[in-house]
């Protein structure tokens, strides 16, 4: 990406920039996403397995493009947080914000059973 990322405007326009994962965090990481799910991977997983492929597809497409912005990791944080309002925390499983993405990617590229 070219020049300098904006957050406070990339946040302000998650949903329309982001509009798969802002839904995805919105209804598998809300405030109770533990209630429903013992593990971030879990909640990921139930969003591949339960989502429309192309639904999954455009997520994955758009943590790629997250990814690309090289944002530093406590903004990527803020933009998880104040403009995904996901509730999950990477860091109390011992995971950058980044790292996690990864792992996020790789658990909607994995065929999930039903």
């Amino acid at each position: 990406m070219h020049g300098i990322i904006d957050i406070e405007r990339t946040i302000g326009n998650a949903d329309s920039e982001f509009p798969a994962l802002y839904r995805m965090f919105g209804g598998y990481f809300h405030q109770d996403w533990q209630d429903e799910h013992a593990t971030a991977q879990a909640a990921a997983a139930a969003f591949s397995r339960e989502a429309q492929k192309t639904t999954v597809n455009a997520a994955l497409a758009e943590i790629v493009s997250l990814q690309q912005m090289q944002l530093p990791d406590d903004e990527l944080g803020r933009l998880l947080t104040e403009g995904f309002d996901c509730n999950y925390r990477p860091r109390r499983d011992g995971l950058s914000n980044a790292a996690w993405l990864e792992l996020l990617a790789a658990t909607l590229q994995t065929p999930q059973g039903s």
